[in-house]
């Protein structure tokens, strides 16, 4: 039996319609997205600004924890908002804020998803003011929001700079024996606070222990995995040097400069639009005309049709008034 690469060829040859064409992959050089989870007390917040000084100069915080944040603001340099509720909406315009910066680190990640307003609590909500209940309409709640939960990781993941985001762990109490035979309670961290498979998402995940170490338990990076470190700094050199090496695909601030550009041509908002693309950037958080938070994939396209749409115009009122020219 021949193969599919085979069949076409003995056919006469390749069709070369269709549009999936593959070439040599290169390395390329994109921002970091990097997790930390762990427990209250295991030192996430700190870790997470000491990473993000070695990831950039200028670093941003969207800090969800009572303004914590702060407490470290005599050993890492940083402006930071404070959030109160976490509609995943408030998170596109935060990282929209954020553009700007080298660094945003996302303290914590957990309260746009299991906070105020956050993605569970609004998914109760749909469910309560649907007929018949939370309980019959959990699935179409989800439903409902998935499309706004996508939107805010979509726009984390597309953000142009580099990112550190901290998870909650759950709190567990085991039973543990001691040296003298007695039965006591320990704790110990369970499941992170985020919605299953985050962690495919990003480049690098840790846990911090409760001695203040980190696990790295997941690292593109190369000579990362699998190690007990202590030095974060030491940990965002070496992500930096990774991401930084290679073909440059990272989304870049100035796409959303030239998206907003008033006097932009189409041809340029064309152009843009084709580097968007290669830089995996439509996803990036974005203002639509009433100031919503969309995504500049689709402000691009707005401002191509508005764009396409005034060159007819134009074309058409410059070739009538050749012909009333002509007539004349």
């Amino acid at each position: 039996m021949a193969t599919a690469a085979e069949a076409p060829a003995s056919a006469g040859g390749l069709v070369p319609h269709t549009h999936f064409q593959f070439a040599a992959a290169k390395k390329e050089a994109r921002p970091v997205r990097a997790l930390l989870d762990g427990p209250p007390g295991s030192g996430r917040t700190l870790t997470a600004l000491r990473m993000a000084s070695a990831l950039g100069e200028s670093i941003a915080v969207i800090d969800t924890e009572r303004g914590k944040s702060k407490q470290y603001a005599d050993q890492v340099a940083f402006d930071m908002i404070e959030m109160e509720t976490f509609a995943p909406r408030d998170l596109c315009l935060a990282l929209y804020a954020a553009a700007p910066y080298d660094v945003v680190v996302l303290d914590c990640w957990s309260a746009f998803w299991a906070g105020p307003d956050g993605i569970r609590d609004q998914v109760g909500k749909i469910a309560t003011g649907m007929r018949g209940g939370a309980a019959a309409n959990k699935d179409a709640a989800w439903e409902e929001m998935r499309p706004l939960e996508r939107q805010s990781v979509n726009a984390v993941l597309a953000f142009p700079g580099h990112v550190v985001a901290t998870l909650r762990n759950r709190v567990e109490f085991v039973l543990e024996t001691d040296a003298q035979g007695r039965t006591m309670p320990a704790r110990a961290a369970g499941r992170m606070e985020a919605r299953d498979g985050l962690e495919y998402e990003v480049d690098f995940t840790g846990s911090m222990l409760p001695t203040h170490e980190l696990w790295v338990t997941k690292s593109n990076a190369p000579g990362l995995s699998n190690e007990l470190l202590t030095d974060p700094v030491e940990v965002g050199k070496q992500l930096r040097t990774w991401a930084e090496t290679g073909v440059d695909r990272a989304p870049r601030v100035d796409f959303l400069h030239r998206a907003y550009d008033g006097e932009a041509t189409y041809e340029a908002l064309s152009e843009l639009a084709r580097e968007i693309q290669a830089c995996r950037a439509s996803k990036m958080a974005a203002l639509d005309p009433s100031g919503n938070p969309t995504t500049l994939g689709d402000v691009v396209s707005y401002r191509l049709a508005a764009a396409y749409a005034r060159s007819q115009r134009e074309a058409k009122a410059a070739a009538r008034a050749q012909r009333q020219q002509g007539a004349a």
